[in-house]
């Protein structure tokens, strides 16, 4: 048995896994910058410039630099050249700018390329969360804004909607459709998305949750970009609940993320599946594939 071999096998694993580790704890880190609250921009984008270069092959040479909406914010080294890697920031479906990492000089090229193919796939994972960030934002922004401007018009003294009407589970039913119309299961791993309990079965109230079951064949990544998804929906039909009912909740979304080993030990929620009484209704997802 030659051993030099075994050695270089186990120690060119442990450098993939290494790698891996890496970009995962880059990708944990961005998430957690982005859910410190009420940060600007560009306090956003200088955090996330710092996190990026660790999460790489080569971070001593690695710089960082965030295109948006004109707006040009970089680390204090970046330079253009041509070792370089971008993803484009998609806001509401229009392109506001881009997320690029280069190196500074060239170190060693393995297909033509100093960059890992999994490197562009944790810098698209980054963009898209950042996308969805920016959108969430702005979304909940447009809806304080038109909540303090309708307090200021109609100064309300009493709910909308009172305690018992029907259109509580009905607009969270179409809410539920809509959001599960929008998710882009090949983007975000997803099979299939089931709405349970009071807004399945019409008996919501001013402060019921939209459960949602998720069947989840992602990967760590995805995992984190579709919560992240999910709580800027959550966080942005609370308000609109509030503005319905005058019934403050912090989110208004119970997500409940289910694996095929789940489904397959048929727990307390995924027993709901197919189940001849109290099933889980399968809602329809996009049919568009992710770009």
């Amino acid at each position: 048995m030659n051993y030099n071999s075994g050695d270089q096998f186990f120690k060119k694993a442990l450098e993939r896994l290494n790698e891996r580790a890496k970009e995962l704890n880059c990708l944990y880190h961005i998430e957690e910058i982005l859910h410190i609250e009420n940060q600007s921009l560009e306090h956003l984008f200088g955090k996330i410039i710092e996190t990026i270069p660790p999460g790489w092959q080569y971070p001593t040479i690695c710089e960082v630099r965030i295109v948006f909406e004109g707006k040009n914010f970089q680390s204090a080294d970046f330079k253009e050249t041509e070792w370089t890697q971008r993803a484009d920031i998609i806001v509401d479906n229009n392109m506001a700018g881009f997320v690029e990492v280069v190196y500074t000089q060239l170190i060693k090229l393995v297909n033509n390329s100093q960059f890992l193919a999994e490197e562009q796939k944790l810098l698209n994972s980054i963009a898209h969360t950042i996308s969805d960030h920016i959108f969430s934002r702005r979304v909940k922004s447009s809806i304080e804004m038109l909540q303090a401007s309708w307090h200021e018009e109609n100064e309300m003294t009493e709910p909308i909607l009172g305690p018992t009407s029907d259109e509580h589970w009905k607009w969270r039913f179409r809410m539920a459709q809509l959001i599960a119309s929008r998710l882009d299961s090949t983007r975000f791993g997803v099979k299939a998305v089931y709405l349970l309990g009071s807004v399945k079965n019409a008996t919501s109230g001013p402060g019921s949750d939209i459960d949602l079951m998720i069947h989840f064949v992602g990967s760590a990544e995805q995992k984190l970009q579709l919560l992240a998804w999910f709580e800027g929906w959550s966080l942005c039909l609370a308000e609109m609940n509030f503005m319905k009912t005058g019934y403050r909740t912090d989110q208004l979304l119970d997500i409940h993320i289910k694996t095929d080993e789940d489904i397959l030990q048929k727990d307390s929620f995924t027993v709901k599946i197919n189940a001849v009484n109290d099933p889980a209704r399968l809602l329809p997802m996009m049919l568009k594939k992710s770009l």
